[in-house]
Order: C-alpha cells, then sequence, then structure tokens
C-alpha cells in the first residue's frame, strides 16, 4: 500500500469518496450505505493515492478516474442482483445465440427486428466496450438510430418491453460482474444459416451475396483503392452496387418489407464503408459516388 500520501487531505478525500460512493449506488439501484462501499475498498484507494509530493494535474485525473471506477465495481458487489436499470441496455443489444430458437419462433422476437453483424464488419463489441472486426457471424437485435439502445428497452420508465422472453445474453449477462461475459463467450451463436437455410432461393442468394459483398473483399478493395491512390474506385464502387441491388431485388422478388434486408443481408455496405473513413452519395440517376469523409470537415 503507498504510505507516502498526503494524510492530512485523507479524511476531505474520504469524504469525497462517500459522496461520489452515493451516487454511483443510486446509479446502480443499490440500498447499500456509502460508508460501506467506501470501507470495502479503502485499501484498494489508498493504494491508488499519488503521493503527497507529486503534483501532475495529468496524474490527479488518471487517479480520479480509477477511483471512480474502483467505486462503482464495489458499488455494483452491494448489488449482485437484476434491478432492471437498463445499464446493460444501453451499451448494445444483445446478440442471439442457439439458445435462443425458443423465442425466435415463438414470434417474440420478429425477423424485422434483427440485425446480421456479419464476419469482418467493423463493429462495436458491448463487452470489451470497442470497435473491432468481428470475427465471426453474429445476429443482434436492432439498436435504436444513432444509439447502441437495444429497441425493446424503454427509457421512460426504465422497461424492458419483452423482459419475461428476453435472450439468453440478457438473462446471463451482470453488469456488476462483467467477468460473466466471459462464461458464455464459448457457447454457439446463431447464425443465419440455423434461421434461413431452408428458404431455398433466398438462402441462395444470401450465398452468393457473402460471396461477393463480403466485409473481406471490400476492406480488400479499400486497401487497394488506398495503395493506388484512389485508381481503383470502380472495384469499391461495384462492390457497393451490387449490394445494394440485391436487397433490392429480393424485396420486389419476394415481396418482403425492406426492413428485414438487414438480417438477411447485413448492414448495407454503403453505410459500414464510413469505418474506413469513406462517403457514397447516390445521386438521382442512380450512381454511386464514393468520397472521404474528411472532406466535410476541411470545406
Amino acid at each position: 500500500m503507498e504510505t507516502n500520501f498526503d494524510k492530512s487531505e485523507w479524511k476531505w478525500f474520504v469524504t469525497v469518496l462517500k459522496e461520489e460512493a452515493r451516487e454511483l449506488l443510486i446509479k446502480v439501484g443499490s440500498d447499500a450505505s456509502p460508508q460501506e462501499v467506501v470501507e470495502s475498498c479503502l485499501t484498494d484507494l489508498q493504494a491508488l493515492a499519488p503521493p503527497a509530493a507529486v503534483k501532475d494535474e495529468n496524474l490527479e485525473a488518471e487517479t480520479w478516474t480509477k477511483v471512480r471506477e474502483r467505486l462503482l465495481k464495489a458499488a455494483y458487489a452491494t448489488r449482485p442482483y437484476c434491478v432492471r436499470c437498463g445499464e446493460c441496455c444501453t451499451k448494445g443489444s444483445p446478440t442471439l445465440f442457439e439458445k435462443d430458437m425458443d423465442i425466435f419462433y415463438s414470434d417474440v422476437i420478429r425477423p424485422g427486428l434483427l440485425t446480421t453483424v456479419r464476419k469482418g464488419e467493423i463493429a462495436y463489441s458491448n463487452v470489451t466496450e470497442e470497435f473491432a472486426a468481428a470475427d465471426e457471424e453474429m445476429v443482434k437485435i436492432r439498436e435504436f438510430p444513432e444509439t447502441r439502445t437495444c429497441i425493446f428497452f424503454e427509457e421512460k420508465g426504465s422497461v424492458c418491453t419483452i423482459y419475461d422472453s428476453r435472450p439468453f445474453q440478457c438473462r446471463i449477462q451482470q453488469c456488476w460482474n462483467p467477468a460473466r461475459h466471459e462464461d458464455v463467450s464459448h457457447l454457439p451463436k446463431l447464425k443465419r444459416k440455423a434461421l434461413l437455410g431452408d428458404t431455398g432461393p433466398l438462402w441462395q442468394l444470401i450465398e452468393a451475396h457473402e460471396e461477393r459483398c463480403s466485409h473481406a473483399q471490400l476492406s480488400r478493395a479499400v486497401a487497394r483503392l488506398s495503395a493506388t491512390k484512389g485508381q481503383t474506385v470502380a472495384e469499391v464502387l461495384e462492390i457497393l452496387r451490387l449490394d445494394h441491388y440485391m436487397r433490392e431485388f429480393v424485396v420486389e422478388k419476394f415481396e418482403l418489407p425492406y426492413d428485414l434486408m438487414d438480417f438477411f443481408f447485413g448492414r448495407p455496405l454503403t453505410r459500414a464503408v464510413t469505418a474506413y473513413g469513406l462517403k457514397v452519395d447516390e445521386h438521382p440517376d442512380g450512381s454511386f459516388w464514393l468520397t472521404p469523409l474528411k472532406s466535410e470537415v476541411e470545406q
């Protein structure tokens, strides 16, 4: 434990800790006392305190961030059960596992409320809380536009509208115990083939789309675009156009609503390409134009 901290400020520091703990307890929905939370991790907090001789604003800010993280962990530990606070629901929608087949077929979760994250897509992980290329396909519940909030979550009242039939990940996930994520990481995730493999011509089109419009192909095409300084732009545009027109073809051919396409084919590549710093404009004649996103800032 760090022993060279300013003891004259320690009582004040503990008071500040209790106030911070009070706010965190309200956030996590626990009835524990701030005193209990602080005392449960006091040794850890003392170890985080910088030496009295060190006066560095950046170090102090970094230390306080670590202190708050430790207090939050201690606050969650006082409430080892779900109180439906909505913390998990607003950090990313759940991924479906094979264990969720029953709720899919019971019509609790309709296909139009699903989206597919395809292998290689740059996507946000609610486990690591970072963006990274997906190492496998995932079928997820949709999120509200421009947010990471699950479409079944109503912020007013903090209500999950399918709580009694919520997916497996929601049932096993514990926001107060991130380690539980590891408990399910090895379990088989639900894939499109398990749900759509028997649809005949539709599934054949989905497979053809994956062969010709995969994220691996898009990534390679974008890399060549950069290496050739824009000379291979036609290759990128061809992938984007094919992805776009296959969606329109399926909607027309099978007379299906367009909101099913994100489930069948994943996120449109015209949107996914923004992860590479590019922007797609569709002109009135149906042609696509590709421009750097940064140009909007520079203009």
